[in-house]
This record gives structure tokens, C-alpha cells and sequence, in this order.
């Protein structure tokens, strides 16, 4: 299944689930159902069912299913420029993957110092968590091809499954003692947590807002190598186009 590239970008940053929904603008949808990777200097795309199954951009060639194919002097160009943007999205795509799993974690801890059963420990282990996945992004850093569990969310989601139940123990406990408590104490917690929400909010939305620019220096690039694709007089041997990737233009969409 086709899955939006930059669709990864939005919901990686707000995947803490702590937060209310965010405005994020999107100018481009680009899709892939080709994975990649890149294996000493050469960018592979491969896709378990479906043909092509592997295709390879090794500077100039174009390698198909093991075969070299040939290429007019025009084509090879064009390969070289496509595997030339992709040696400029792998950076990019590491940073802003980097910082919205950061973000996740930074905003998750903020809940946990405030509801979590025991917080030290729940941060301490949020730490070694968020090394982890910080490990795995960086030993896939083209996260916008990825499928499955190499996934930004798929990532994220596990962590969600540990924690969050530790967390909103606390919250439940938290609300009895609220039951409990006088109108004055009760008032203190409420405006506590009003605090707590509006804080993490701000942050999140400052944060990524930042990374606005750079998903947007993302989508200009992934909408050249598209249109590199296009431009490609080469056909596969069923007489097809190469389709590596797909865009369609988007109205500016936000999140409710």
C-alpha cells in the first residue's frame, strides 16, 4: 500500500498523544510503495510484491530486477540528478525525524514528571526509550520511505503502550485525591493541569512549526526527483513507466 512520505513528518511530531491537535500545513503529497535504503553509495528501491522488485539509481545507471539498463546520455543524467537528491534528502530527513521524536519524548516526559506513579523511574526509563529510538532512526535515516516497523509511528506506538497506562494511573489517582481534597486544593490541581496542557501545547506547537521549512525544503526535493522520473525515456521491459514515486497537489490542509 502507498503511504503519504510526508504524512510521517506530522504524525511523528505529535505522536506523544499529550497535546490537542495542532495546525500543520502540508503543500505537496508525495507517495512511495518502495522502501529504500542505501548500500555502499547506490540508492535501492524494493517492494516485497509487485514489479519491479528491486530498483537500484547507482549515480549514473539504473539497474532493474539485477539489470542494467540501458540508458540514453539524456536518461543518465537524470538518473545521476535523482540519485544526487537523494544523497540531499538523507540529512534532512535525519534531522527532522530526529527532532520529532524528540519532541514526542520531550512531551511525554512533561506528563510523566506531573502524573506518573513513580516519575523518576518513569523518566529514567523514557531516556533509555527515546536512545533507542533515536538508534534505530539513525541507522535508517531515509524514515520517509519506510514501511511497516520501521515506521516513525510504529516507533512511537510501543512506547505509547508502555507508558501511557503508568501515566494515566496516575492521573486516576490524582483525581481521587482531588475528590477528596477542599475546594481550594481541588481548584490548585485543576489550574496545575490547565498549566501543565497549555505549556506542553505551546512548546509543541513551537517546535513544530519550526520544522515547518525544512518539511517544505523536503517536499520541493521529493517533487524534483519526481518530476526527474517523469522526464526518464526509459521503460521498464512491460513497456511501462518507472514509477518510484507519485505526486498529486494539495490544497494547504491543517488538522482540526
Amino acid at each position: 500500500m502507498k503511504r503519504s512520505l510526508l504524512a510521517s513528518v506530522a504524525a511523528a511530531a505529535l505522536a506523544s498523544g499529550v497535546a490537542q491537535a495542532h495546525d500543520v500545513h502540508m503543500s505537496c503529497d508525495v507517495e512511495s510503495r518502495f522502501s529504500l535504503t542505501t548500500s555502499n553509495g547506490a540508492h535501492v528501491f524494493s517492494q516485497e510484491s509487485g514489479r519491479p522488485g528491486h530498483v537500484t539509481l547507482d549515480h549514473h545507471d539504473l539497474i532493474v530486477d539485477g539489470h542494467k539498463a540501458t540508458l540514453s546520455v539524456d536518461d543518465q543524467a537524470r538518473v545521476q540528478q535523482l540519485h544526487a537528491e537523494i544523497d540531499a534528502l538523507m540529512p534532512q530527513s535525519q534531522q527532522i525525524a530526529t527532532e520529532a521524536i524528540n519532541i514526542a519524548f520531550d512531551a511525554l516526559g512533561e506528563v510523566a514528571k506531573a502524573l506518573a506513579s513513580h516519575p523518576r523511574e518513569t523518566l529514567a526509563r523514557l531516556d533509555r526509550s527515546r536512545a533507542e529510538a533515536l538508534r534505530e532512526m539513525d541507522a535508517r535515516p531515509l524514515f520517509l520511505f519506510s514501511h511497516g516497523d520501521h515506521t516513525i509511528d510504529a516507533i512511537i506506538e510501543p512506547v505509547m503502550t508502555e507508558f501511557v497506562p503508568e501515566i494515566a494511573g496516575g492521573a486516576v489517582s490524582m483525581a481521587f485525591r482531588a475528590i477528596f481534597a477542599s475546594e481550594h486544593e481541588r481548584d490548585a490541581i485543576e489550574a496545575r493541569m490547565n498549566r501543565m496542557e497549555t505549556d506542553i501545547d505551546q512548546k509543541v506547537d513551537a517546535r513544530a512549526e519550526a520544522l515547518e521549512p525544512l518539511a517544505d525544503a523536503m517536499c520541493q526535493r521529493l517533487k524534483r526527483m519526481d518530476s526527474l522520473e517523469d522526464a526518464l525515456d526509459y521503460r521498464l521491459p512491460d513497456g511501462g513507466r518507472l514509477e518510484l514515486l507519485s505526486f498529486d497537489r494539495k490544497v494547504t490542509a491543517k488538522t482540526p
